[in-house]
């Protein structure tokens, strides 16, 4: 049996949030690394600087631990989709082909009788194979090189996330401000972000504003 569409949006928003409450801890992790940077450099013998340095290091880890399990999520919902789409519905029955009917007469076996034919010879008229010229070597069709670009650091994320939050076989809308708070995209580079993903072929959009996945 095929894989449901509910377990695969269940896989989606479980990857969406993993990924989020990791993009969370990363910001953690710096807020962390500059408190332990900011105590030292304003006393480097307190004593609570090596439990700030502890948290920070564990906070790290976790950080860790949450990028891991949003990558093997990530790789669950693709092979979900890919047994989702690979394995047709067969109906329960195969309808059987009936004989075509026709109205044209019943030919009797009379008119089946051998009769002499003359057969003309045609003349073959040689035709010249055209030759290879370097225009049409030179006008060959390269393929395109956009998806071999690698993607600023805005795009990449964004690309991430909607991966979770999208799907290829249907346009949805894609609220900025979220994205941009689940993700710390700057509001500002949303924008700029979704039309590289869409010049890039990643991502495609309709004329109502709505994406989906290539």
């Amino acid at each position: 049996m095929s894989l449901n569409k509910e377990l695969l949006a269940t896989l989606q928003k479980a990857g969406a949030a993993v990924f989020d409450a990791d993009t969370q801890l990363k910001l953690a992790v710096k807020s962390y690394g500059e408190r332990v940077h900011a105590a030292v450099a304003s006393n480097p013998f307190h004593l609570g600087n090596d439990t700030l340095f502890e948290n920070w290091k564990l906070v790290a880890r976790l950080s860790k631990t949450l990028a891991a399990m949003e990558e093997d999520l990530r790789k669950v919902y693709q092979v979900a989709g890919e047994l989702s789409d690979v394995e047709p519905s067969l109906p329960d029955t195969m309808p059987a082909l009936s004989a075509p009917a026709s109205d044209a007469p019943v030919i009797s076996d009379n008119s089946l009788a051998a009769t002499d034919v003359k057969i003309k010879k045609k003349k073959r008229i040689a035709v010249a194979k055209p030759a290879k010229t370097e225009a049409r070597v030179k006008t060959a069709t390269k393929p395109s090189a956009v998806l071999a670009t690698p993607l600023p650091k805005n795009a990449e994320i964004l690309l991430k996330h909607l991966k979770y939050v999208l799907a290829t076989k249907g346009f949805a809308a894609v609220n900025q401000t979220a994205v941009a708070k689940a993700t710390g995209i700057p509001l500002g580079s949303m924008t700029a972000a979704l039309k590289r993903l869409v010049a890039a072929g990643y991502v495609q959009t309709n004329q109502s504003g709505l994406f989906k996945l290539v």
